[in-house]
């Protein structure tokens, strides 16, 4: 039986390995989306009446809504941390801080690479294979989220149907004629 849990945490492992790397790809092509996107809308957002908000510049993808339980990530996260941490002898201050980041970001699959890396065991269970499932799960409702962005939509819409988003967009960006209206009057 156990032979049996070695191969299925292994698959897993391999599952989630490859849509991690579909997640860091799908990241890079939103931010070139995003930049293609402000470059070819600068035009129709300066005009946009200024907002005193502040403009939040954090990345809305780092953290991934993971059903993965806070005590399976905070277990893996200890023997990382504890091996990574910079005041104890061969810690690395570098990897702590990674590790401490994609517990922030309940990036699971990045705590697991690295005790893979480290040759750190964590003991093989069905638990643990389950958490990986819902951690693979969550990795693709958030590429998915990344890939139904305007920005992303913008830079992968076909030539042909470029005007017509075009025009939606700057609809959907520009307030009503009448509201601009009002408040130059004021």
């Amino acid at each position: 039986m156990n032979e049996l849990i070695k191969l299925r945490q292994k698959k897993i492992r391999q599952k989630l390995r490859y849509l991690q790397l579909e997640l860091m790809e799908a990241k890079i092509i939103y931010k070139n989306s995003l930049q293609k996107f402000h470059k070819d809308f600068s035009g129709d957002i300066k005009d946009q009446p200024k907002s005193e908000e502040k403009v939040d510049t954090k990345d809305p993808y780092e953290e991934i809504q993971t059903d993965v339980s806070e005590d399976t990530m905070k277990k893996v996260y200890r023997k990382v941390a504890n091996k990574t941490h910079p005041d104890k002898k061969g810690g690395n201050e570098e990897m702590f801080k990674i590790a401490a980041k994609a517990k922030k970001n309940n990036d699971f699959g990045q705590l697991l690479e690295m005790a893979d890396e480290l040759e750190i065991d964590i003991e093989l269970s069905n638990e643990l294979i389950d958490e990986m499932n819902k951690q693979c799960n969550a990795v693709v409702n958030n590429i998915n989220t990344i890939k139904t962005t305007t920005a992303w939509t913008w830079a992968h819409c076909h030539p042909k149907e470029r005007e017509g988003l075009r025009q939606y967009i700057i609809s959907t960006i520009t307030p009503p004629k009448d509201l601009t209206d009002k408040k130059t009057k004021n």
